[in-house]
C-alpha cells in the first residue's frame, strides 16, 4: 500500500455521492432517524458479493494485496471518473492502471491541439489510442502521394503497399519497431475493437505475421533516438526522427512530430538535461545564451580578487 489515507479518502467521498436507491437499497440512517446520503460499507459488501468486512479492509488498506483487478468492481459501482480510477490504482499499488474503465477513452482529443499542429513547421499529427488520425497539419499531408492521409496511421504503416515504399527499408528498419508498439497497445486496451481488428489483420499478412510470432520486442514507443529512412512524396529520400508525446487526458493517444532531414543520416546531439540554458528560439538579434563560452567572459565583469590575508605579527 503506497498511500492508504489518500485511497480511503477517495473511496469515502465516492461512496457518499452514490444514491443507494440506484441499486434498490435503502438509505442508511443516523441515530436521530435522519437519512444519510451515500453507500455504506455494508451496501458495498452486498453489491460486491464479498464476505463480511472485506470491503472495509480494502477501503482502509488492510489487505496484504490490493490490485487493479480487486479495485475494478468497486470503481464501477462508485462510477469513478478516469482521473479517480487512475489515482485509486496509483494510491494502492504505486503504478498507474494498465487499462481504463471506459474502453472508449482515448478517442476524443481536445481541440486546442489543432493550434499546436498549426503552429509547427515540422510534420505533425495527433492519433488516438488505436492510431486513428484525429488531426494533422499540411506538412504531414505532403508526406503522402496525392496528399491522401490514411485514416489509421498504424494500419497504413503495417499493411498498405505504398507504406512499404515510403518507409525506406520497411521490413528491416520500420517493421521490427512497429509490431511491438501494436502488441503493447492491444495489451493496454484489451477492449478496443479497432486495435483487435488491426492485430488480427496484421496476423494474416505473411511478412508482418512472422514478426508477430517472433519473441516480442520491447520497443513500446518512439524515443527520438534514431533516424529512419523515409521517402517523402515531394522532398525525396531522407531521414525521419520520430518525436512522440502523450496528450494528458487522452489515454494511449500521441502527438507526433516527425523531423525530416535530407542528405546524410542525422547524428543527434546528446540528450538534454536541466537546467535549460535559454530559449531554443531566441528573439532575432538577441545573443543566444546557449552559445556562450565561459572562457569568453569580460575580465572587467569578474569579481575583484579577495584581499590578502593579514600577516601574523
Amino acid at each position: 500500500m503506497r498511500d492508504r489515507e489518500a485511497m480511503q479518502a477517495l473511496l469515502a467521498r465516492a461512496r457518499a455521492r452514490v444514491d443507494p436507491s440506484e441499486f434498490g437499497l435503502a438509505p442508511r440512517g443516523d441515530p436521530r432517524g435522519r437519512k444519510v446520503a451515500g453507500l455504506t460499507h455494508d451496501h458495498m459488501t452486498r453489491l460486491l458479493g464479498w464476505p463480511e468486512h472485506k470491503y472495509g479492509y480494502v477501503e482502509r488498506g488492510r489487505l496484504a494485496v490490493i490490485d487493479a483487478e480487486l479495485l475494478e468492481p468497486i470503481a464501477r459501482i462508485l462510477h469513478l471518473s478516469d482521473h479517480e480510477w487512475e489515482a485509486l490504482v496509483l494510491y494502492a499499488t504505486g503504478v498507474p492502471p494498465a487499462y481504463r474503465l471506459d474502453p472508449q477513452l482515448g478517442r476524443a482529443v481536445p481541440s486546442p491541439w489543432e493550434r499546436v499542429l498549426h503552429g509547427s513547421r515540422e510534420i505533425a499529427y495527433v492519433n488516438d489510442a488505436a492510431w486513428d488520425v484525429v488531426a494533422y497539419n499540411a506538412a504531414f499531408a505532403r508526406v503522402f502521394r496525392r496528399r491522401e492521409v490514411p485514416g489509421n496511421v498504424m494500419r497504413w504503416m503495417l499493411l498498405h503497399p505504398e507504406a512499404r515504399v515510403t518507409l525506406g527499408d520497411w521490413e528491416h528498419s520500420w517493421l521490427p519497431l512497429l509490431v511491438p508498439q501494436l502488441r503493447a497497445a492491444v495489451a493496454a486496451n484489451p477492449h478496443n475493437r479497432t486495435l483487435a481488428q488491426l492485430q488480427a489483420d496484421a496476423g494474416r499478412d505473411p511478412v508482418v505475421a512472422r514478426v508477430l510470432q517472433a519473441p516480442p520486442g520491447e520497443y513500446i514507443g518512439p524515443r527520438a533516438e534514431i533516424a529512419l529512412p523515409l521517402l517523402h512524396s515531394e522532398l525525396g529520400l531522407g531521414w525521419a526522427t520520430l518525436c512522440a508525446a502523450g496528450p494528458f487526458g487522452v489515454p494511449g493517444g500521441r502527438l507526433m512530430f516527425v523531423l525530416f532531414d535530407q542528405g546524410e543520416r542525422p547524428q543527434h546531439a546528446p540528450a538534454l538535461s536541466a537546467p535549460a540554458r535559454g530559449p531554443v528560439d531566441p528573439d532575432p538579434g538577441d545573443p543566444d545564451p546557449r552559445d556562450a563560452d565561459p572562457g569568453d567572459a569580460d575580465p572587467g565583469d569578474a569579481a575583484p580578487p579577495a584581499p590578502d590575508p593579514p600577516q601574523a605579527q
